[in-house]
């Protein structure tokens, strides 16, 4: 399940409990995330905060229902959790402009500031309806931004074991913690083995993603690096545009290496059968939740870089 998807999860809790009191803990469970990361990434996606999203929805479902049915003030009021009325009529006359008591009078001047609700899924993914009967695990994003990370590549044996911790100890000693899912931790071939030598020895670069304070402090990777392990962490920009993207689970304890494989397989497939071909971007393997000692412990989503016939 991807990150927004997970968003989606919690959208689709709040919307369904809008007459009941919610809390962020609650959201945040519902998208697997600890409250901080949830917090942070549900205002990246959706534009707004998770009490923010509650609070205007709630206020539209209640100007409906006063539009709509025969009710009074004070029962809807209470309904979505205003203590009072005048606190009620405060929040309500903030977003509309007029009071609810008059609302009834107005509703045809009022459906630019009804809040709708948000449905991600529709708002970043494309429609895959000609291949969702055999592929419903792969989903296209319309658009994925660009992300500044800090990155770590290591060529040799176990390339990902020592690229991993190396940017693991950086990212300690500046405060990121992996199971904080605020930060995005995304690992790829680099340089990919059919393009160096002949036997199977590799480079793997893993990244995180940083704020724009931190990504200044840093080198940028040199253009010319071609093959070989960093100095020292760097800087880069992994590129946004359009993205197929699945996701592998992690059953239980076991190597989540073959899954990786077999999902990496059925992309190559479903390239050769979707009205996409390959986007000429980085490939992406997005690793999913980390224990509080950062050991990863979750799943992967993959990325595939792709672009119209």
């Amino acid at each position: 399940m991807n990150y927004y998807e997970r968003i989606q999860n919690s959208i689709d809790f709040i919307e369904n409990n809008l007459a009941e009191e919610i809390t962020v803990e609650q959201c945040a469970k519902q998208a697997y995330m600890s409250v901080s990361g949830y917090y942070r990434m549900f205002l990246s996606v959706v534009g707004y905060t998770v009490k923010e999203y509650i609070r205007m929805r709630r206020l539209t479902v209640a100007c409906e229902e006063l539009i709509k049915e025969d009710c009074s003030v004070t029962e809807v009021a209470v309904k979505y959790g205003y203590n009072s009325t005048d606190s009620f009529t405060r929040a309500f006359k903030s977003q509309f402009g007029t009071v609810p008591s008059k609302v009834k009078d107005i509703s045809s001047q009022l459906k630019t500031n009804q809040f709708a609700r948000i449905n991600i899924m529709e708002r970043f993914f494309e429609e895959n309806s000609a291949w969702v009967e055999n592929y419903p695990d792969i989903k296209v994003i319309k658009e994925l931004s660009p992300m500044k990370v800090a990155c770590y590549t290591y060529f040799g044996d176990e390339p990902e074991s020592h690229a991993f911790e190396e940017l693991k100890k950086w990212a300690k000693t500046h405060g990121i913690s992996f199971s904080d899912q605020s930060y995005r931790i995304f690992g790829y071939n680099n340089p990919d083995p059919s393009n160096v030598d002949s036997d199977e020895t590799y480079g793997y670069e893993f990244c995180v993603t940083i704020p724009d304070e931190l990504y200044e402090t840093l080198e940028n990777v040199p253009e010319d690096f071609a093959k070989g392990t960093y100095g020292c962490v760097k800087r880069r920009m992994l590129s946004g545009g359009k993205f197929a993207v699945t996701s592998v689970k992690r059953e239980g304890k076991e190597d989540i290496g073959e899954g990786i494989m077999l999902a990496w397989k059925r992309f190559n497939e479903w390239l050769h059968v979707s009205k996409y071909t390959w986007g000429g971007k980085q490939y992406l393997e997005e690793h999913l939740g980390f224990s509080e000692e950062d050991t990863h412990i979750g799943g992967v989503d993959l990325y595939v870089s792709i672009r119209d016939e």
